[in-house]
């Protein structure tokens, strides 16, 4: 097998026979359509059905990804959480970091978003004009899903994340690209409040592989990989604070950042909050158990913000509260700072 085309979906093959010999066989498929064989069920001794890895497998993809020492699971979800990281793995393994822009948002305006999602401006950002058709992984904290993108729409797979992350008309969906192919996302609802999910609790999977440099300074960094916050921050830790502001929603950026600052502070019992842009700092202090309204007018001016930008806010203690800006074509605004 080709390792340039990751694998995309682990699929079984059933055995009829009742005897002890293999009763299921998984393969990962990559997106060429090739195949291997990654693990089997077996009857155990007790009748119970216990999951083996394939040793073919283990040995000839062990030196590329960390295959781990489990090679029994008791579970078919066991089994195929490891298939997963598999899948994950091959995506890593053939991403770099991306070349083009590193966040944007999307905004559900039809539920026959389910079918599809058309993006139209797909190949100019993500650099894949000579490519009419490939797959992509998207990954929402611990869980990740394989879309098939076909002439810029969301094809395979999209009707997966649609119904797994009860998506609907009005939700937005924040995405961070951070290596090619791999994408962050977050889903906001109306009310521009983080969805929360039963995964979003647990440990992240695949955590230990997706850690990226994260430059601290300006020593030359090329224009095309500067951002205000890299992608990996919204999976690898575990944020306290996450909410949303659309410029044209008529709400005043005083009130919503003043009451969720004032808030954040009381809860984590601090008297200041630091904004944190890649290479600049704000401190917003409370004051009165209010938030310092000059403070928050010196950040504002600074992000010479427009009536169609939207604002993404992330905060993991109050000492590393990031923010991201976005204009009105859904593209990360990239400061003379960043």
């Amino acid at each position: 097998m080709d390792i340039d085309f990751p694998f995309v979906r682990c699929f079984p093959k059933h055995n009829r026979r009742t005897n002890r010999t293999a009763r299921s066989v998984y393969y990962l498929a990559n997106y060429a359509g090739d195949i291997e064989k990654v693990a089997f069920s077996l009857l155990a001794d007790d009748n119970t059905v216990v999951y083996k890895a394939c040793a073919d497998f283990r040995e000839k993809y062990g030196y590329i990804f960390p295959i781990g020492s489990t090679r029994v699971w008791n579970s078919e979800e066991a089994m195929l959480t490891y298939a997963d990281k598999m899948i994950w793995f091959s995506f890593l393994f053939r991403s770099r970091e991306n070349e083009g822009p590193r966040w944007f948002t999307k905004d559900i305006t039809t539920d026959s978003w389910r079918n599809y999602t058309f993006l139209p401006d797909w190949d100019e950002r993500f650099g894949n004009e000579s490519k009419s058709s490939l797959w992509i992984l998207l990954r929402n904290q611990g869980k990740i899903w394989p879309i098939h993108v076909i002439h810029n729409q969301f094809g395979e797979g999209w009707a997966d994340i649609w119904d797994s992350h009860k998506l609907r008309r009005g939700f937005k969906l924040v995405f961070g690209c951070e290596c090619s192919w791999i994408f962050d996302v977050v889903v906001l609802m109306i009310n521009l409040e983080p969805l929360y999910y039963n995964w979003s609790t647990t440990t992240h999977e695949f955590q230990e592989a997706s850690l990226m440099p994260f430059v601290i300074d300006d020593l030359g960094t090329p224009r095309h990989l500067r951002t205000s916050c890299f992608p990996s921050t919204m999976s690898t830790k575990e944020h306290i604070m996450q909410f949303g502001y659309n410029c044209g929603s008529g709400k005043c950026i005083f009130k919503v950042f003043g009451k969720c600052f004032r808030d954040f502070c009381h809860d984590g019992r601090v008297d200041e909050v630091f904004i944190q842009m890649r290479n600049k700092r704000w401190a917003i202090p409370r004051i009165n158990n209010r938030i310092d309204h000059a403070s928050l007018a010196l950040f504002f001016n600074a992000l010479n913000l427009q009536p169609l930008d939207f604002l993404l806010v992330t905060a993991f203690d109050a000492t590393d509260v990031n923010v991201i800006v976005f204009t009105a074509d859904g593209i990360e605004r990239v400061y003379p700072w960043t």
